[in-house]
């Protein structure tokens, strides 16, 4: 093996830190221990989190119409500002095999955060605030009973796609971008209680969980993901399996 082999190997490889992602599903499977598919009603969270969701309600009561649309473009540009981070990052590591390596993982996990969180509403079915209240005035239009409130899907993917920066942007040294991400998802989670659609405890459990499944996946999957790196994507002057050979050692 040449010694730049030897180098990437070294520094791809992420075996030790399997502990953080069994952590990190362990949190993820707290916060189904916490809000279960139970009587929420006995739970102190969960009453906290509905006295506060009233709060905000008759707060933003007076707002105009015009209001509810604007929280829900925020809400759907974070979203779309975020994936775009990500690519950016990735865009400026193209030619750093680590970040490439992360970052693509990362991404992976962003996906799988996605379809967890919708597979966990369909087990929990937590009714929408908006309809479960009566006589609150929610900024945007109710979703339909069926379309369930916990945890947040906008919050859990705002919140996968800017762990995927994080880790990606950490790879890359662009800290500041992974500051801006995280405060992206904060205000896309914000929007969504000031909106009228969400519980607090949603938007609060959506973003934890699309985080700490986004960094378990990110963990399992960067050893092969740094495999496919260093198979497929030619990185600082090596060329790659099209150019048919391999560097030579010297």
């Amino acid at each position: 093996m040449s010694r730049f082999r030897q180098m990437q190997a070294r520094h791809l490889a992420l075996p030790r830190n399997w502990p953080l992602g069994l952590a990190a599903l362990i949190v993820a499977a707290g916060i189904l221990g916490v809000f279960g598919p139970w009587d929420m009603s006995e739970n102190p969270i969960i009453r906290a989190s509905t006295s506060l969701y009233t709060s905000i309600d008759s707060a933003t009561a007076s707002w105009p119409s015009a209001a509810g649309t604007l929280s829900d473009l925020v809400a759907e540009a974070g979203l779309f500002a975020l994936a775009g981070m990500l690519a950016l990052v990735l865009w400026w590591g193209r030619g750093d095999a680590r970040t490439l390596a992360v970052g693509i993982a990362a991404g992976a996990g962003a996906v799988g955060s996605a379809i967890a969180t919708l597979a966990v509403k369909s087990v929990v079915t937590e009714e929408r605030p908006c309809t479960a209240i009566p006589g609150v005035h929610a900024l945007s239009e109710c979703p339909p009973l069926g379309d369930w409130s916990f945890p947040s899907n906008h919050s859990g993917i705002a919140a996968a796609l800017a762990t995927a920066v994080v880790l990606a942007g950490y790879a890359a040294g662009r800290v500041w971008l992974s500051v801006l991400a995280v405060l992206t998802a904060l205000v896309v989670g914000l929007s969504r209680v000031v909106s009228g659609v969400h519980y607090p405890h949603d938007v609060a459990a959506g973003l934890v969980f699309g985080s700490c499944i986004t960094l378990a996946c990110a963990v399992a999957l960067t050893p092969v993901t740094a495999m496919l790196v260093r198979r497929f994507v030619p990185l600082h002057g090596e060329p790659g399996p099209a150019h048919g050979r391999e560097p030579v050692s010297s």
